[in-house]
């Protein structure tokens, strides 16, 4: 799939502008998997503290949230979204989508962190 046409790249750098700007989400573009775009980013917008919740319980307790980048932690509430909440996509490829998605703007650190949660959470499912 191109970078410039996958869904969940596509969905992080949505949210992104959507919590630095603090405006409405704009989704006029062609994407063939445009519902499921905007499913996700306002399911995210909508259960952002569950999903922050969700990310603490599962996070090494050593680290404190608010020292990671927005970035970070819109990856994670995306995939942690799909895994629990949305349950349309087998959880094994969300979490590698996701992971895909970190290299395009995470150090090789922060994807372990991520990989790490994302399969604790995968764990409350299977």
């Amino acid at each position: 799939m191109k970078k410039n046409n996958n869904p969940r790249l596509i969905i992080v750098q949505l949210l992104y502008s959507y919590f630095i700007n603090n405006d409405e989400f704009v989704f006029n573009f062609k994407n063939p998997f445009k519902k499921f775009i905007k499913k996700t980013c306002k399911g995210v917008v909508e259960n952002n503290t569950v999903l922050e919740e969700k990310i603490k319980y599962y996070l090494n307790k050593k680290f404190n949230l608010k020292n990671f980048e927005l970035i970070f932690l819109l990856i994670l509430k995306s995939a942690i979204f799909e895994i629990l909440i949305l349950k349309k996509t087998p959880y094994k490829v969300v979490i590698n989508e996701y992971l895909n998605v970190s290299k395009f703007f995470l150090l090789d650190e922060q994807k372990s962190i991520i990989n790490a949660v994302l399969d604790k959470v995968s764990k409350e499912i299977s």
